[in-house]
């Protein structure tokens, strides 16, 4: 992308404040938890133990949003800009490796097990799934997924938000009247999206219209953008210098602030709620239900609640549990948990469930899902996240004078985990934006 210089803001800077170094922040393993309750829910419903387990998927959608914008907004008050040349370089060398590997894994057994028809269909679904579109592909033909990547219409939908959505914040960023207004942005993209699910179901599409396409789906990354960007924002607002960055109970002055923190005691309330619906949740055949009409809302609402308390490590119980280490260790693999389960648990429900009874075969199913995404992850992931060159790194770390210090939340999005560091942002609007 060519350099976007932005217009100078008539607007003058507000002055710098000075915020302690962050205590919280940084790699949060509380919402690793979250992650390894997200993929073992849809790996479950695969099984056909969790009937609503699909909405796992969302939880993993409001945690990208979250995540990702506060990277983006807390690069852009740090350096200046955000360069979305190395935002993409990041995400294709934390993503692509082990996904590539996934898709070369299935060739030799599709073409040693499979008929003529059967390698057709993984063609098809190979290049939808390679070129990121395999949740378009899904939603103009739902039984065309095979048994290799029916579940990476995900990965399809995180991709494009990947690709369009710092472009947009990009956008928006070059002026500062509007960046101002991001979250009524947001809102009313929300907004918009429940109207067009409205008329899509009044028009009579199918439910799986509705669940698999990327303009009915969008709303619960948006939940997470929003939620990011008001506790981006509230952070910024720090009023004194005894707030402690990413703490938003301790920001003085801020009414939005105050009110995150009190949500945030919440999290277990919504991580209640999205765990109910797990087991209730409906079933994705048939015409579009009450989850199609608002539903999908609701549970990104709660998954953002849940993901507020494991940001802001409160109740402290709840952080706990969350952060425990089993739990944090299926939340760092879950990238490839989440590639690998879908054809293990098609083997276990075709093979081991008649002869041995679905509980067990699910079990048998988790440890050999768990087994293929620890050798994806200590052999692919890790490797390459070292080897990667440095320009790719997110720059600007270092305290600045005069810098506001503001914590991003754990810097892994959906399914994928790396160490991130805290960093600092400035309260200066953007004079350049660069890619």
């Amino acid at each position: 992308m060519d350099k976007l210089t932005e217009d100078a803001s008539r607007e003058p800077a507000p002055p710098a404040r000075k915020v302690r170094r962050a205590t919280i922040g940084g790699h949060n393993p509380a919402l690793d938890g979250l992650r390894a309750l997200a993929v073992l829910t849809v790996l479950f419903h695969h099984m056909d133990l969790v009937p609503g387990g699909y909405l796992g998927v969302d939880l993993f959608l409001v945690l990208s949003g979250f995540l990702i914008t506060g990277l983006l907004l807390a690069e852009r008050d740090r350096e200046g800009w955000i360069s979305l040349r190395a935002f993409w370089a990041r995400r294709g060398f934390r993503l692509l490796p082990a996904f590539y590997i996934f898709v070369a894994a299935g060739i030799p057994l599709v073409l040693l097990v499979k008929d003529t028809d059967d390698q057709w269909q993984f063609l098809r679904n190979g290049l939808a799934a390679l070129f990121y579109v395999a949740n378009i592909q899904r939603t103009l033909n739902p039984p065309d997924s095979g048994a290799w990547f029916g579940h990476v219409w995900t990965l399809s939908l995180e991709e494009q938000f990947y690709l369009l959505w710092p472009i947009a914040l990009v956008l928006i960023c070059r002026s500062e009247r509007w960046r101002r207004r991001l979250p009524e942005i947001l809102i009313s993209a929300v907004i918009l999206v429940l109207i067009w699910r409205e008329i899509l179901i009044g028009s009579g599409v199918s439910n799986f219209r509705i669940y698999y396409a990327p303009d009915t789906r969008v709303d619960s990354l948006l939940v997470g953008c929003l939620l990011a960007t008001w506790r981006h924002e509230a952070l910024r607002s720090a009023a004194d210098g005894t707030a402690v960055a990413g703490d938003l109970s301790r920001v003085a002055g801020s009414r939005t602030a105050q009110l995150l923190a009190r949500a945030a005691t919440f999290g277990p309330v919504g991580l209640l709620g999205l765990v109910i619906l797990f087991f209730a949740g409906p079933d994705l055949h048939g015409p579009p239900n009450w989850m199609a009409r608002g539903g999908y809302l609701l549970v990104a609402v709660l998954a953002a609640v849940a993901v507020l308390g494991a940001d802001q490590h409160r109740p402290g119980w709840y952080d706990r549990v969350l952060s425990a280490r089993p739990a944090a260790w299926v939340g760092r693999i879950s990238y490839s948990l989440y590639l690998w389960h879908f054809p293990v648990t098609g083997v276990a429900n075709d093979s081991l469930v008649p002869r041995f009874g679905r509980v067990p075969a699910a079990g048998a199913a988790l440890v050999v899902s768990l087994g293929l995404a620890s050798a994806s992850y200590y052999f692919v992931e890790r490797p390459v996240q070292r080897r990667r060159p440095a320009w790719v790194n997110a720059r600007g770390t270092a305290p600045r004078r005069g810098r506001t210090s503001i914590v991003t939340p754990s810097a892994e999005p959906l399914l994928a985990t790396t160490q991130p560091l805290p960093v600092n942002g400035d309260s200066e609007p953007v004079r350049r934006i660069h890619s």
